[in-house]
């Protein structure tokens, strides 16, 4: 993965391994001067989901961006940016939370936009997509009768997602998620009070084995529709890792860490029984995080 050398370091450095340019940035201080020298400066800008903006992480039905596992500054999360900054003392890492609940794929271009006219200029960005695709109430029946994104639109989708981060700052390094593996989730939540909240939203509806407007299917019915969702993620995953490969060294796949994760209910929030608590932003970030070249560069 590469970027440019943080914001306020002078220098001609160009396409070096994250890890590589941020410890670089040390060398930019004189002897002697690193109390007066302002830190070399590294941004941090978050896309993403509702996952990403820590919804329901507070404790109530609203974003808690302070507790994403991504730009977070709640202690107990331990977010990637926070991360960052410690294994990079000689750097000010600063965030930018530009995920938007609710978000597809294909909104994520919009998102992009909204950020360069923010004046956002990342060093480093987090991309964790796809749940709503795979889970989302208002996703429609496709052509093969499952209310999921088809592979086809979703890589559609990524691409356009890749290009425009791409084409924004095209220095910055990705750090690309897999999917999470809502059926996890359901395993933790089916049997539990927290499963009628997940009907009542319509909530993924193909993982659960129910038809488009929640009625359950026969047996049969439900088996491959639950089979159709797992190969779904995996397709998902397959699109997000090619997508990342074409990026080169400037992004790093988790390699499907994420869609490996295990949502036990402590990690899922007691508002909703979806989305992750802080126990589960907290989670993510470590998965995420050592994932990443940064871990160890």
């Amino acid at each position: 993965m590469t970027l440019t050398t943080p914001s306020g370091a002078r220098t001609a450095l160009r396409s070096l391994a994250i890890g590589t340019v941020l410890a670089a940035t040390a060398a930019l201080v004189p002897a002697g001067a690193a109390i007066a020298a302002p830190a070399p400066q590294v941004s941090l800008l978050a896309l993403g989901d509702s996952t990403t903006r820590a919804f329901t992480a507070c404790g109530s039905f609203t974003d808690c961006p302070e507790r994403s596992w991504s730009t977070g500054s709640f202690p107990a999360v331990d977010s990637f940016a926070q991360r960052l900054q410690a294994s990079r003392p000689w750097v000010t890492v600063s965030t930018a939370n530009f995920a938007q609940s609710g978000n597809t794929v294909a909104q994520v271009p919009a998102r992009v936009a909204a950020a360069v006219s923010a004046g956002v200029h990342p060093n480093v960005v987090t991309l964790l997509v796809g749940g709503n695709d795979l889970c989302g109430p208002n996703v429609p029946v496709a052509s093969d009768g499952y209310p999921m994104t088809p592979v086809d639109t979703f890589r559609q989708g990524v691409d356009a997602a890749m290009s425009a981060i791409r084409s924004s700052w095209p220095t910055a390094g990705i750090v690309l998620a897999s999917v999470p593996d809502n059926a996890s989730q359901w395993r933790s939540v089916r049997g539990t009070s927290g499963a009628g909240l997940w009907a009542s939203a319509g909530l993924c509806r193909t993982t659960r084995g129910v038809s488009a407007t929640g009625t359950p299917l026969s047996p049969a019915a439900a088996a491959a529709s639950v089979a159709a969702a797992a190969k779904r993620l995996k397709d998902f995953d397959a699109v997000l890792e090619n997508a990342c490969d074409a990026q080169g060294s400037q992004c790093r796949w988790d390699g499907g860490a994420l869609s490996r994760l295990d949502f036990t209910p402590d990690l899922l929030s007691t508002v909703d029984h979806f989305h992750p608590s802080v126990a589960g932003q907290a989670r993510i970030a470590e998965v995420e995080w050592n994932a990443s070249s940064l871990a160890t560069g």
